[in-house]
Formats: C-alpha cells, sequence, structure tokens
C-alpha cells in the first residue's frame, strides 16, 4: 500500500511538471478568473499605503493603469508628492521627463499591472525557463529588450514574483494576499526590491476593475 502511495505521488509530481506552457498559461488564467473576463478589463485603480524602506513615512498611494500601457502612480508622503506617469516609451515625474533607466523602471512597473493577461497577449513570445521545486518560470519579452520573468507556483496557480530586467537594472516584486475582486484575483501585498535591495512594501486597500475616469494625459514627449 505504501508503494502505491508513493508511486502515484511520483506521477503527480511527474505530470506537473510535464505540464505544456499552453496548460500552465490555462490554468494561471482560469485561477485569475478566466482569460475572457481579463481581456474586459480596461482600467485598473488600486487604492492603499506604500511603506518605503530608504526613507521616514509611509505614503498614500493612487495606481490607475489603463490599457495597454499607461500607468499615473500618484503617491503622498508626509513631506512631500510625487506623481509618475508613463505613455507607451515616454514618462514624466511631476511633470518632468523621465529617460535612461528611471523610464524603464516605471515600464516595467505599468507592465506588472497587466499581470497576468500578459501571459496571454506574449503568448508566441513566451520563454519557458522550466519547473524547480513546482514553481515554473517564464520569461516575458517586452519592448524596448525589456523583460519580466514570473515564478508560478503550480500548485495554486499563483504568479508569486515578477523579475523585470532592463539591461543591468533588476526590479523584482514578490506578490502575496491574493483576493478576489469582481471575480477576478489579484495580490494586495507587494514587496519590492531593486538591484537586491529592498525598496518598498504596498498594501493595497481596494482595487477598481474598469472604474471610470478622465483617460491618463500623455507623458510629455
Amino acid at each position: 500500500m505504501r508503494k502505491l502511495t508513493i508511486l502515484a505521488a511520483l506521477l503527480i509530481a511527474s505530470a506537473a511538471h510535464a505540464q505544456s506552457l499552453d496548460d500552465v498559461v490555462s490554468n494561471v488564467m482560469k485561477e485569475y478568473g478566466g482569460t475572457p473576463a481579463w481581456q474586459k478589463v480596461t482600467t485598473l485603480r488600486e487604492t492603499g499605503t506604500v511603506i518605503p524602506m530608504m526613507r521616514k513615512g509611509d505614503g498614500k498611494v493612487i495606481r490607475f493603469w489603463q490599457k495597454p500601457d499607461k500607468l499615473r502612480f500618484d503617491v503622498t508622503y508626509p513631506t512631500d508628492h510625487e506623481v509618475r506617469v508613463v505613455d507607451g516609451d515616454h514618462g514624466t515625474r511631476n511633470d518632468k521627463e523621465v529617460t535612461g533607466g528611471s523610464l524603464d523602471a516605471m515600464k516595467l512597473q505599468a507592465a506588472r499591472l497587466a499581470l497576468p493577461l500578459l501571459l496571454v497577449e506574449k503568448r508566441a513570445s513566451l520563454h519557458d525557463l522550466g519547473t524547480k521545486d513546482g514553481v515554473r518560470t517564464i520569461e516575458i519579452p517586452l519592448p524596448g529588450s525589456l523583460t519580466l520573468t514570473v515564478t508560478i507556483d503550480q500548485k495554486t496557480w499563483h504568479i508569486l514574483r515578477s523579475t523585470g530586467k532592463a539591461g543591468e537594472l533588476e526590479f523584482v516584486v514578490d506578490y502575496s494576499d491574493f483576493r478576489r475582486v469582481g471575480g477576478l484575483l489579484f495580490p494586495f501585498a507587494e514587496a519590492g526590491m531593486a538591484q537586491g535591495m529592498p525598496t518598498a512594501n504596498t498594501k493595497l486597500d481596494a482595487i477598481e476593475i474598469n472604474a471610470p475616469s478622465t483617460p491618463l494625459p500623455p507623458a510629455a514627449k
């Protein structure tokens, strides 16, 4: 009996390892609420608190993402206020144009808010990096030589981490506190790192799907 139990466990583990990339994407999308529902998402409005690691005082944040690649990041700290806007290949911080690594970081932030839909939209160009200890790793190529690599728990089908790369720069976000909003799954807690150093933790209070709002203004060009 014990041998049969061990054999069954090995077969289950082998089947999980052998799942095709299509199966993985399908299972993730099913867990997150389904591809058709995600394809109807045009905007996301997220509010919460940013707890920075390199400065004093928490910030109240509003993130407004607009399909396909626009993001307004508005955070108010006890002593100052910052607004970042990214629109495709252009970005501003407090109305001043941003370029180089700072712009790449903002573009990666906008892309992260589109998870897990990116797995479907970029399916033809995904790079399957394999499975280790029940975690599947998939690289998503983005415009401008940027990449976003996600790690997926093959038991829960949750995206546990995203790693954005722009040249030598690396930005990591760990996701937790998963909740459903309107049938879709979102992480309500994020822990961020840049170049291996903790940067900030974000705790969301609310997420609105297709929230009515004035379209984001284009970033300065």
